[in-house]
């Protein structure tokens, strides 16, 4: 829960660096050099950090059109292989993501404009994956059955 705090307060951080600059480039003529390299890193780590709750929950975006199709039966493998799926992204993400987090360490890589280090901005993609294939694992199943769209349109 802490992580998806986290995660809307670099949401909101987004909001006020984007106000903050189109304010100093109205009233002081020089937009802050930085906003567009800071507001990539907040809305990568704020997805990330939300990733986990949303996956734990089974509240991400879904095509339910063929799920809903499906008899009971098949629709609880449908989420079996779902999460298989899901678990196995995982894993390919956290083997690709690791090296490129170590290189950002060794080189002490920051960015173009402001200056920032990145590794403590890349740490969250490993932390929230691991976290989220926890939660692929003890994910609950959806509570209702998904809907189909002529239900949403009544």
């Amino acid at each position: 829960m802490a992580m998806a705090v986290l995660g809307a307060l670099s949401a909101s951080g987004i909001v006020l660096i984007i106000g903050a600059s189109v304010s100093m480039r109205y009233f002081a003529f020089a937009p802050l050099s930085f906003t567009e390299e800071l507001v990539g890193l907040l809305m990568t780590v704020s997805f990330f950090l939300a990733l986990p709750l949303v996956t734990l929950r089974s509240e991400h975006v879904r095509i339910s059109v063929f799920v809903a199709a499906l008899s009971e039966k098949y629709r609880s493998l449908a989420t079996k292989i779902s999460r298989i799926l899901g678990m196995t992204f995982c894993v390919w993400l956290i083997v690709l993501s690791i090296p490129w987090l170590e290189f950002a360490i060794d080189r002490n890589i920051k960015t173009e404009v402001g200056r920032l280090l990145m590794y403590p901005w890349m740490l969250v993609i490993p932390i929230s994956i691991i976290l989220t294939m926890i939660a692929f694992i003890l994910q609950r199943p959806p509570t209702k059955e998904p809907s189909s769209r002529s239900n949403l349109m009544s």
